[in-house]
């Protein structure tokens, strides 16, 4: 299929504001200020510390602001440091049947393009729903070969060409350079998924890989450089070096009438999306009829897959978060000791806090292949969850992922959920802001209106107070 790489390139820099459908820009904001959630509970991790101390001693002075801390950098290292701390703790958002994070990608680069250029809140949306748009468009041409076949992890892979989307929208790129800027990203983007295996920090910093390498291509195209014209679609293109099983076709389906930001979904806690269904069957059984962890002979979960490929192999005993935050075992087991799978209980295990037993009890956690979550995946995420107890008794349930395209979460979730993450560091006043701010964006208030709060709000939490800018 021809031209792929043109159309995808016009049609991000013909994009406008007014072209947005309601139910898109309703979407768009709900996952800016999820987001931004996500970037609050990130920004302490060792990795984002690191990562920020990396990009401030290379970056001259800049524009771009780093959530919280309110260090201003050049884009491309505010932020790395951003999609870093967006990504760093597991509670990004996710998509259907692309598997990326596409958030901690395309707000980064979305955000220091705004800061940059000056560009209002209208702007700024109509830049993230074009890389948004784009990142899930990729994900439904190469997923699940990418990373099944290939290996690769798609956040980075792809999310590069939605990074490249969203400030090449913001700085008012045209066809051709906007065809230079998704040539060069092509050749910019990368990552694998041994972290699943092996585990290691870099799959924290592929959202931040992501957006520094599309603003980079975007300053490139800016400066005249060119990449191939067929960059995705060609014989030697992204397409074909990246995916074995593509459907180039689902990149350019209906673009523009036919949105695919409904694949969009949200996490209600800080584990992989292919965690999020065996966590809400276990809540549903534990409703039904409550039992205590000590009563459990067995806990059995089907997943797909894909997924149980993904999240299976780890074991009830991680060696770093990145393990516990990937293990089927240990995050069952987690839920049911614990009560939940939130920061703080994955910040008990980083401390050595948590109690032998979630070890224990993950060790009768069994994953399986089942059929019926194997035969929807990628369109839908499920689980099958039976529960074993001592003395014979048997409970079972399936469960949809909650938050995901099948079963989302409403926007007063959303906002319940940035609530409970970001009041604590930012305080409620300078949440309420934050949020607040995020439903300007309509009406023209701009990036740095947005960020502005966040840091002031944290310098007041330091400092004892909840002050509001």
């Amino acid at each position: 299929m021809t031209g792929l790489t043109r159309r995808l390139a016009g049609w991000t820099a013909s994009l406008r504001f007014d072209a947005l459908p309601g139910e898109v820009l309703d979407r768009v904001e709900r996952h800016l200020l999820d987001a931004l959630a996500a970037g609050v509970v990130g920004h302490d991790r060792p990795w984002t510390r690191r990562v920020l101390a990396y990009a401030a001693a290379e970056s001259p002075p800049g524009r771009a602001t780093v959530v919280l801390t309110g260090e201003a950098l050049r884009p491309e290292w505010a932020a790395l440091v951003n999609g870093t701390a967006m990504h760093g703790f597991e509670i990004d958002d996710y998509a259907l049947p692309g598997l990326s994070h596409p958030s901690c990608a395309v707000v980064p680069a979305a955000l220091a393009a705004a800061q940059e250029t000056g560009a209002d809140g209208r702007r700024l949306l109509a830049a993230l729903a074009a890389g948004y748009e784009i990142t899930v468009r990729f994900g439904r041409a190469c997923t699940p070969s990418l990373t099944s076949d290939r290996g690769f992890h798609v956040t980075s892979a792809l999310g590069v060409f939605g990074a490249a989307a969203a400030a090449a929208s913001l700085h008012g790129l045209g066809g051709d350079a906007a065809h230079a800027a998704f040539g060069i990203a092509a050749s910019l983007a990368g990552g694998t998924t041994e972290f699943t295996r092996t585990g290691g920090d870099v799959k924290r910093l592929h959202g931040g890989f992501a957006a520094s390498a599309g603003l980079r291509a975007v300053a490139l195209a800016r400066a005249g450089l060119t990449g191939p014209g067929a960059a995705v679609e060609g014989e030697r293109g992204f397409l074909a070096a990246f995916v074995a099983r593509a459907d180039p076709a689902r990149l350019v389906d209906d673009l523009g009438t036919d949105w695919a930001v409904g694949d969009l979904g949200i996490k209600p806690w800080c584990v992989c999306a292919g965690l999020q269904a065996p966590l809400a069957a276990l809540d549903e059984l534990a409703g039904r009829a409550p039992f205590v962890p000590s009563g459990v002979a067995r806990i059995e979960v089907g997943l797909d897959g894909p997924t149980l490929a993904h999240v299976g192999r780890l074991g009830p005993r991680p060696g770093d978060l990145t393990e516990a935050q990937l293990s089927l075992h240990h995050a069952v087991a987690t839920r049911l000791v614990m009560g939940g799978n939130d920061p703080a209980h994955y910040r008990a295990f980083e401390q050595g806090r948590e109690p032998p037993e979630v070890a224990e009890l993950g060790g009768r956690v069994r994953g399986h292949l089942d059929a019926g979550a194997d035969a929807v995946f990628p369109r839908r995420v499920l689980a099958e969850v039976t529960v074993r107890l001592d003395g014979g008794r048997v409970l079972s349930t399936r469960c949809e992922a909650p938050g995901s395209p099948g079963r989302p979460l409403g926007a007063g979730a959303v906002g319940e959920k940035f609530d409970r993450l970001a009041g604590p560091v930012l305080g409620e006043r300078a949440a309420r802001l934050v949020a607040g701010r995020v439903a300007d964006l309509r009406a023209g208030a701009g990036a740095d209106a947005l960020l502005a709060p966040m840091a002031a709000g944290r310098s007041g939490r330091s400092s004892g107070q909840t002050g509001e800018t």
